[in-house]
């Protein structure tokens, strides 16, 4: 939102694919996909225009852990471009499900460039690294939802994740941050997607683009 008037209202919103969809409507302008056919030139050029400065925007904030580029928070500073809070609860923090629709996004961009194919690469391998095995995060007894462990279970992400150390971590509406989701009060485990699938098909598509788009050493890290 423009002018800037304070709080995360102002801030570069990945959250519910905000960003993404965006983009994608820019896109579609841009090339007078289907019902955007009507458009005049001068809009699709300046659709164009503000479709790679949204892009840009995209891998200006791909956090970047040890020299790493990693994945993106829900929100970022407008002006800085760093990680930033949401509500009590949302703190700056790798987070998965937004991350995940980023991803998708790039990966329908026709003949990526270098840069923008590996911040692809880059999101998946995160993904990968930082997948929960064989646990499942269900109510318990009387006790509310808990991680369990779930043998053979599909993987699941933690929502937010400690910049530089990759560990889950848990907000309450205090504005505390904690290590456990048993830790946090029952409102907020039993009221909140701490966990969850999304990543899962973001890296079954990335199976079949990454033939098409192989990482690159140019690319960076």
């Amino acid at each position: 939102m423009w002018p800037l008037e304070g709080g995360y209202h102002d801030a570069i919103t990945y959250n519910d694919e905000a960003m993404s969809n965006i983009l994608e409507l820019l896109q579609a302008v841009a090339v007078g996909r289907d019902e955007f056919a009507f458009v005049p030139r001068k809009t699709r050029t300046l659709a164009t225009t503000r479709l790679q400065q949204g892009i840009q925007c995209i891998l200006d904030t791909q956090i970047v852990v040890r020299g790493r580029r990693t994945v993106w928070c829900q929100q970022h500073d407008p002006l800085t471009l760093q990680p930033t809070s949401a509500r009590n609860y949302e703190m700056p923090s790798q987070c998965d499900s937004e991350s995940a629709g980023v991803m998708m996004f790039l990966m329908t961009i026709p003949n990526p460039d270098v840069k923008t194919a590996a911040a692809v690469h880059a999101a998946a391998a995160w993904f990968e690294k930082t997948g929960l095995r064989d646990v499942a995060f269900k109510a318990v007894g009387g006790s509310g939802r808990q991680l369990v462990p779930e043998p053979g279970g599909n993987p699941i992400w933690a929502r937010y994740c400690e910049i530089g150390s990759d560990r889950p971590i848990f907000g309450d509406r205090d504005k505390t941050i904690h290590d456990t989701i048993t830790e946090i009060s029952e409102e907020r485990r039993n009221g909140y997607g701490w966990f969850n699938n999304t990543p899962t098909r973001a890296l079954q598509v990335y199976g079949t683009w990454k033939a098409a788009h192989p990482r690159t050493e140019a690319g960076g890290s």
